[in-house]
């Protein structure tokens, strides 16, 4: 078995609880989902996705690092380095590959050596948790309606519950553009997925959709007002602010 990572990088993390912090991003291959509905094309490509659609789609896999060991990835992560920092582990999907050997060794090291580890999901893929995942920081940034893909495939309740009753913590990030707030859509999606979970004072955050500083600017004049009304909590995207829509940063 093999462990698909289609980049490792040390920079800054941009968005949700940590933001600001120093942290290795561990980005991984592949992803249950396709997001068309955010419009982002790779390198003048016709394929629509995210942005990071270059993880997250299989037709970019040519671009991907296989690793057949953990020793391989945890050595790359120490040659970037970094001093104090983070574990960001991301993707395209990163949970779908929560059974797979390799990751989980890497993922037992970094706790041992003191790290806090974080995930960034979707949600919607459910996993059985053991001791070391139980020890994560889960950021859900479950998809909305924006995202192109139909409520049966980017909403699994059964799975957004399983991560709110095992990891460590759980916060919540939804993106939203200013037209969703506009017309109320966006905040009654979000109440609607609350009201069918169990809560554990976990916090939720709105972030803007954008890949520009001029995108972001222009829905997070419609965000702030609705987190100020609703209690919810502002992200900005910090890296898009200083490298742009850069990768590896």
């Amino acid at each position: 078995m093999m462990l698909a990572v289609s980049e490792i990088f040390y920079s800054l993390q941009g968005e949700g609880e940590f933001a600001g912090t120093p942290s290795v991003f561990l980005r991984l291959g592949g992803c249950n989902l396709k997001c068309i509905g955010f419009g982002n094309h790779y390198q003048n490509s016709d394929i629509i996705g995210c942005d990071s659609i270059y993880a997250a789609n299989t037709k970019f896999s040519n671009e991907w690092i296989f690793f057949q060991n953990s020793e391989n990835v945890i050595s790359h992560i120490q040659s970037l380095n970094p001093l104090k920092f983070d574990i960001v582990i991301t993707g395209g999907e990163p949970t779908l590959q929560f059974k797979n050997p390799i990751l989980l060794r890497i993922i037992s090291h970094f706790l041992q050596k003191g790290h806090r580890i974080s995930v960034e999901s979707n949600g919607s893929v459910n996993f059985a948790f053991d001791d070391n995942l139980r020890e994560l920081y889960f950021t859900l940034s479950v998809k909305l309606s924006n995202s192109g893909e139909p409520f049966e495939k980017r909403i699994n309740l059964k799975a957004i519950q399983n991560i709110i009753d095992n990891a460590k913590s759980v916060a919540f990030k939804f993106v939203l553009n200013a037209k969703m707030c506009e017309d109320g859509s966006g905040i009654k999606e979000i109440k609607d997925i609350l009201s069918n979970i169990k809560l554990k004072n976990n916090r939720i955050y709105l972030m803007p959709q954008g890949i520009s500083e001029e995108e972001l600017d222009k829905n997070i004049q419609k965000i702030y007002p609705i987190c100020l009304q609703e209690g919810f909590s502002l992200t900005d995207r910090i890296h898009i602010r200083i490298w742009g829509d850069k990768r590896g940063v």
